[in-house]
């Protein structure tokens, strides 16, 4: 400013000032202009029209003349955009213009150009005439650079742009350094970059030439919004994406969902910041989607090609495990129904996320290996791994022959169900047990309840909660911090609500009826319609049940933790059949016409003259006036059940559980003590030694999944001493209970007792 304040004090020269500047500077030096005194004068004020070129020779003639109040001493001015527009028009009207306005006479006003664009010249002039070009007429502000970009753009474009010439220069003498305009001129020659859009996203890439984002992945529509919004923000691109977060991929839930212009920008925004994703299968699929419309349909079926034998499939199932939580079921029956194409890899992809991925996994047990999709379901469906683990029976009022008769029943019992078919010899096993009628060796559910302490007690009836969901429970239970006592009862014939809901009805206290199981099973509310197609023929049902009991679980949880009662007892009023359905048996004799379509015709009203030697039915038994099949068939005329039926006396009908839930101690661990190791032989089968903090209560050992149990014998307070019956050296899996619960599971790294004595081989021979 001081060579300024020189000139304007220098009455000797008469002739404008240069002031050239730069980008960086021109606002600056514009505002301390208009601080000593100038008044601007835009170049636009010469343009005739909108998109006519500006009056030059108008402009220059005004420079002598006096101001307003007809005083040309005091005139002080500086002129905006010459240099600009000159650059605009090329280097010949730029030398020549310059050339001439360089000895302009001005007499006493004072006439500051504002030079951005025409650096060169400037200093070509200078060369040229340093003695009347000097110092005191000329000066170069420190930064110079000008990087000024002008793009026209078609003028039936929705885009914000400048309008014609004299809004385009308007736009620079603001001093924008990148305009928009709609205009018909040509400027053939320019010194700055002129580009001409056709499209929107040519307008994206003039400003951000770097950008990596291909047109395809947008419509006309969105790129056309896109350069819109570039162009509010100044060309700071990351401004359009501020509603996303630093971190975009943290928003996934958020707008994965809709095709609206935000969900495809914030695709963009992935796909602009790819390099900087953390999720890497998110960052694998967002490189791999050629298009917006597919690339939630990528995120759920990118997977589908990864086989698990690939060194990035378990990462990538982990990770897209977790985005696909936020999608609906509608979308993911796309994915399920896709996984199909190749049977053997489908179940590696399938999460427990969704209720149709669950049912998917289920349906599977029909096609492939069963031990391969149950070691699959711990990582992929843990709560079907905990359904299919095998429960071990352990009612001590029910003795120890028929807890084991019931461990492998149900064993047996939930393989068949989940398998969709029933094995060599279960129906023979089915009808002598129909016959023994085990079942009355167990104490009725009446018995169990009146044992029982009631006080602050919360009675939850899960209406055809059957026994073999109790290893279920007892997993949920562990996980959740919950104490069981687990009674096993029989129910009422016929095992039917109207003949077993007495308990309900005469209970005291607070209580609570869950009937979605029973709905599932059985009624069209469950929405599970048997047919004679496979897909309508598969035990998928069994998906729902889980989560059903699951809720059931956390429900009582919630209870015992808020606290609203001390304890939650479970009750059912009978279980139900899958394989009475899958059998499709139907005995001869005519069920009665009252009770014709009812219960599967697993039941029927008892008719006079009633015996089971005169209507052949060895197999039915009877109670409450009905006549109950204990087999699985079906009276003669009856119609036919709906997935699973419930009124007979088949063993997994009329045994009910009776739960007691209370909070654990959450301190319950256990750890094996094995000195110098645990040793075997012949003549020396297996012992160890569990420690415990918490005193524990009968505590036992299940072994490699054996029907039958080892107690352990106390040994203090916190020591329990086990002797087996296994003499084979080997790695052996020990789940560890006390009481009914679940509280661990250890390794048993079993060592030969001969090799520990040093001697010959002969123990290994066993």
């Amino acid at each position: 400013m001081n060579e300024v304040r020189n000139y304007l004090l220098n009455k000797d020269i008469n002739a404008p000032f240069f002031l050239v500047v730069g980008d960086g500077n021109y606002a600056s030096v514009k505002e301390e202009l208009i601080e000593l005194g100038l008044k601007p004068v835009p170049v636009s004020d010469y343009c005739s029209l909108p998109d006519k070129p500006p009056s030059l020779d108008k402009l220059l003639g005004t420079f002598a003349f006096a101001d307003i109040d007809g005083n040309s001493r005091d005139k002080k001015i500086f002129v905006l955009g010459l240099g600009e527009y000159l650059a605009l028009r090329g280097e010949r009207e730029t030398r020549k213009w310059l050339s001439g306005i360089k000895d302009e006479k001005t007499g006493t006003a004072r006439v500051v150009l504002l030079l951005r664009g025409v650096t060169g010249f400037v200093r070509e002039l200078q060369a040229g005439d340093k003695s009347r070009f000097d110092n005191r007429r000329v000066f170069f502000t420190e930064d110079t650079d000008s990087s000024i970009n002008v793009v026209f753009v078609p003028p039936d474009m929705d885009l914000p742009a400048a309008n014609g010439q004299q809004g385009l220069l308007a736009e620079l003498e603001s001093g924008k350094t990148t305009v928009y305009v709609k205009s018909n001129a040509a400027f053939d020659n320019p010194l700055f970059s002129v580009g001409r859009i056709k499209s929107a996203y040519d307008g994206v890439k003039n400003i951000l030439q770097s950008f990596p984002v291909e047109e395809s992945l947008g419509t006309t529509e969105q790129w056309a919004r896109f350069l819109s919004g570039m162009i509010a923000c100044n060309g700071v691109i990351d401004s359009l994406f501020d509603d996303f977060g630093d971190i975009p991929e943290n928003s996934f839930n958020q707008w994965i969902n809709g095709n609206a212009y935000k969900n495809w920008l914030y695709f963009i925004a992935l796909k602009y910041k790819a390099a900087g994703i953390n999720n890497s299968y998110l960052k694998y699929v967002v490189e791999m989607t050629t298009a917006f419309s597919d690339f939630k349909r990528n995120i759920l079926n990118a997977i589908i090609d990864i086989k698990h034998t690939d060194g990035r499939f378990d990462k990538f199932y982990a990770e897209r495990k977790a985005l696909v939580e936020s999608l609906y079921d509608s979308d993911v029956a796309g994915f399920v129904a896709d996984n199909k194409r190749d049977i053997a890899e489908c179940s590696y992809k399938l999460t427990d996320q969704t209720l149709v991925e669950r049912k998917a996994f289920v349906a599977l047990f029909s096609h492939l290996d069963r031990r391969t999709l149950q070691a699959r379901a711990e990582t992929a469906y843990p709560a079907l791994s905990d359904y299919l683990w095998k429960y071990t029976f352990a009612d001590e009022k029910a003795g120890a022959e028929l807890n084991l008769l019931l461990t492998d029943y149900f064993d047996r019992y939930k393989w068949q169900k989940i398998l969709n078919r029933i094995e060599d010899g279960f129906i023979s096993r089915v009808e002598d047990l129909a016959v023994r009628r085990v079942y009355n060796g167990l104490r009725t559910r009446r018995e169990v309840i009146a044992s029982l302490d009631k006080s602050d007690t919360l009675l939850y009836w899960i209406d055809a909660l059957g026994v073999e969901f109790l290893g279920f429970i007892q997993k949920l239970c562990a996980l959740k911090e919950l104490s069981l006592n687990i009674h096993i009862a029989q129910a009422d014939l016929p095992t039917i609500t109207s003949k077993n809901d007495g308990f309900y009805k005469d209970w005291p206290g607070k209580k609570h009826k869950v009937t979605r199981l029973d709905e599932i099973k059985h009624k069209v509310s469950g929405r599970y319609i048997f047919t004679e197609k496979e897909e309508g023929n598969l035990p998928i049902h069994l998906a729902e049940e889980l989560d059903v009991i699951a809720e059931a679980i956390e429900a009582a949880a919630t209870e015992l933790k808020s606290p609203h009662c001390s304890k939650v007892l479970i009750v059912s009023d009978h279980g139900a059949s899958r394989l009475s359905v899958i059998n499709r048996q139907e005995e001869k004799y005519e069920v009665d016409a009252e009770s014709k379509g009812k219960h599967g015709g697993r039941c029927c009203k008892k008719t006079v003259g009633y015996s089971p030697t005169a209507y052949d039915l060895p197999f039915a038994t009877e109670g409450n006036e009905f006549i109950v099949l204990a087999n699985y068939g079906r009276f003669k005329g009856s119609r036919a059940a709906n997935i699973e039926v419930h009124g007979g006396a088949a063993l997994e009908e009329v045994v009910v559980p009776v739960i007691e839930i209370t909070l654990a101690n959450p301190d319950t661990t256990v750890e094996l003590l094995d000195g110098d190791g645990i040793f075997a032989s012949f003549r020396k089968p297996l012992v160890f030694m569990l420690f415990s903090k918490t005193e524990l209560q009968n505590v036992r050992v299940v072994i490699d999944g054996m029907s039958a149990p080892y107690k352990a014998e106390k040994k203090g307070l916190y020591h329990y001493h086990f002797a087996t019956d296994i003499k084979r050296p080997g790695e052996y899996r020990a789940d560890v209970f006390a009481g009914d619960n679940h509280i661990g599971e250890i390794m048993l790294n079993v060592q030969s007792e001969t090799q520990k004595k040093g001697g010959d081989d002969f123990g290994n021979l066993f």
